[in-house]
C-alpha cells in the first residue's frame, strides 16, 4: 500500500526478473511493498527474496530507524502480518545504536513492546527471528521492548502462549527479559511456567481430538462460544460437514462488527468458500455478506473504474505454503470488492491473451468466480488493448499484478499504454498499480500514477485518499504512533 509518484523517468529506468522494460522504486517504497508481500522464507514464482528484504530494511534502519520501526507496528497491527513484523523490529534493534553516554533504546524498544502487545507469542517469535537472524547477543532495546509487554500479560495468555513444542519458549524469555508482573496472580504464572508446572488451557482443539469430529461436539462448542472468528472460518468446511447446525455459524460469520473485529483479510473468506467445494446458498449468500462487511471502512470510488486483473501463471503461485490462497485469487477478490465499492465500474483479465470480465459488482463470490485461472505468460498491454477496444471511459486505472510483464515489447513499459490510453480519452486518467508479490520494481510512472501493495481492504482505502491529495501510506506510516 505504498503511494509513488515521481517524473523523473530516465532515473527510474530498470528491468523486472523477467528481463524486460520496468521502473525502479523509491528504497522506501519498495521496502514498504516488499514487506506488504512477503510471507518470510517462503518461495515466489521468481525466487524468495526474504534475504534483499532483510538487507535493504537494515540499509534504511540505519539512515531512519524510527521509520522502519513504525512499519513493523503498522504491519503487526494494521496490516494483520506477523512473521514481517517481528523482522522488521529485530533489524532495528541490531542496526540501532544509541548515541555515545546514553542508554537510549528508542525505536527498537518501542517497536518491540508495540508488536510484542498484539499477542502472547509475539515476543518469543521476536526473540526467535532475532537469534535466526543475527544470533546473541541479544541488544537491550528488544529484551525491553518485549519485557514491557510481557509485564502486563494476563495469567490466562502466559499458560495458552507456553510455546512448549518451539525452540523458543516462554520461559526462555522470562529468564532473558526478566519482566516485573503487574500482579501476584501473573507473578505465579510467571514462576509455573519457568519451572515446567504451568498447566495449558484445554481448548477447543483438545476437545475436539478427544471427543471426535461430529455433529454433536460441533454444535456444544458453538452453543458455547468456544471457537473465535478465524477458528470458524477456517474450520467452516468440517462444520457443515459434519452436518451441524450452521445458521449460528453463518450470523457471526456474516456479522459486520464480527467481520471487522477479526481483522481478517478478505480473500480467506473467498478461500472459505472455495474449500467447501460446493457451498450452499445460505453459506454463499454469509461469505459474500462476510466480503462486503469487510470494506465498509473502504469510500466509495466516485466515477468509473477500470479494474485490470493480472491472470498469468506466476499469479498461481501460492502465497504460503500453509496456504490454499494464489496471487490470483487475492487479485480476483481485490478486484470483486474495487468493482463492489465503485459507482461504475469496468473489468477485464489479463495474460497473454485478455477477456472482458461480465461483472455484475452485486455478489462479490458472483464476480470472483468469473476471473478465469488460464495462465500463461504476463502481456499487461492486452489489459490496456482490451480496455482501449471497449471505449470504457475511465476516470482511474486499477492494475492488479504481480508486475513481471514478460510478454510484448522488451523496452518498453506500461507507461506507454497508460499515456496512450489518456490521450485517446482526453483527460488524466488516475493509475492506481497493486502490486501483489513485491518483485521490487514497478510498470508506471508519473503524474497521477499511485503505486501500491497489500493483500487487505485497506489498499482499497488509499485509491480515494490519494486522489484527494489527503493521503499516502508512507506519510501513515510516518504518522503511526508506537
Amino acid at each position: 500500500m505504498a503511494s509513488h509518484n515521481t517524473t523523473t523517468r530516465g532515473a527510474m529506468r530498470a528491468t523486472n526478473r523477467s528481463g524486460h522494460a520496468a521502473y525502479r522504486l523509491d528504497d522506501r517504497v519498495k521496502l514498504v511493498i516488499m514487506a506488504l508481500t512477503t510471507m518470510l522464507g517462503e518461495p515466489k514464482y521468481y525466487g524468495d527474496n526474504t534475504d534483499e528484504l532483510v538487507r535493504l530494511a537494515e540499509a534504511i534502519a540505519k539512515a531512519d530507524p524510527w521509520f522502519v520501526a513504525r512499519l513493523a507496528g503498522w504491519c503487526r497491527t494494521v496490516a494483520n502480518l506477523r512473521s514481517v513484523s517481528h523482522m522488521l523490529v529485530c533489524v532495528v534493534a541490531h542496526v540501532f545504536k544509541a548515541p555515545n553516554g546514553t542508554n537510549e533504546t528508542g525505536p527498537a524498544r518501542a517497536a518491540a513492546r508495540w508488536v510484542a502487545s498484539t499477542r502472547g507469542d509475539d515476543g518469543t517469535e521476536m526473540l526467535a527471528t532475532y537469534l535466526s537472524l543475527y544470533g546473541k547477543p541479544i541488544p537491550n532495546s528488544l529484551r525491553k521492548g518485549i519485557r514491557d509487554s510481557e509485564s502486563r500479560m494476563s495469567p490466562f495468555s502466559v499458560a495458552k502462549y507456553q510455546s512448549s513444542s518451539k525452540s523458543v519458549k516462554l520461559r526462555d524469555n522470562l529468564r532473558i527479559t526478566h519482566p516485573k508482573p503487574c500482579s501476584d496472580e501473573l507473578s505465579e504464572a510467571f514462576g509455573a511456567c519457568v519451572d515446567g508446572s504451568l498447566a495449558v488451557p484445554k481448548g477447543w482443539e483438545t476437545e475436539l481430538s478427544a471427543r471426535g469430529n461430529t455433529k454433536e461436539v460441533w454444535e456444544e462448542l458453538i452453543s458455547e462460544n468456544r471457537l473465535g472468528y478465524m477458528a470458524l472460518l477456517r474450520n467452516l468446511r468440517s462444520i457443515v460437514r459434519s452436518g451441524a447446525d450452521v445458521t449460528p455459524v453463518l450470523a457471526r460469520i456474516s456479522d459486520p462488527e464480527a467481520v471487522r473485529r477479526s481483522h481478517v483479510m478478505p480473500f480467506r473468506f473467498y478461500t472459505a468458500y472455495r474449500e467447501l467445494g460446493g457451498a450452499s446458498t445460505a453459506v454463499t449468500r454469509a461469505l459474500d455478506k462476510a466480503l462486503v462487511a469487510s470494506c465498509n471502512n473502504v469510500d466509495r470510488l466516485p466515477g468509473r473504474t477500470a479494474v485490470l486483473v493480472d491472470t498469468s501463471g506466476s499469479m498461481g503461485w501460492q502465497v504460503s505454503s500453509r496456504s490454499v490462497a494464489t496471487c490470483r485469487d487475492i487479485a480476483a477478490v481485490m478486484a470483486a470488492l474495487c468493482t463492489y465499492i465503485s459507482d461504475d465500474a469496468w473489468a477485464c483479465a489479463f495474460d497473454t491473451r485478455s477477456k472482458q470480465l461480465m461483472f455484475t459488482g452485486l455478489s462479490p463470490i458472483a464476480d470472483i468466480n468469473m476471473v478465469p485461472s488460464s495462465g500463461g505468460g504476463t502481456d499487461m498491454a492486452e489489459g490496456f488493448r482490451c480496455l482501449i477496444k471497449s471505449g470504457f471511459d475511465a476516470d482511474r486505472i486499477v492494475v492488479l499484478s504481480d508486475n513481471e510483464v514478460n510478454r510484448g515489447r522488451n523496452k518498453e513499459t506500461m507507461q506507454h499504454w497508460l499515456e496512450e490510453y489518456r490521450r485517446q480519452m482526453s483527460h488524466d486518467v488516475w493509475c492506481h498499480a497493486i502490486d501483489l508479490q513485491g518483485y521490487g520494481t514497478a510498470q508506471f510512472v508519473g503524474h497521477h500514477v499511485n503505486v501500491m501493495a497489500g493483500w487487505s481492504e485497506n489498499v482499497l482505502r488509499f485509491i480515494s485518499l490519494v486522489e484527494r491529495g489527503s493521503s499516502s501510506l508512507i506519510g501513515e506510516i510516518e504518522r503511526f504512533d508506537l
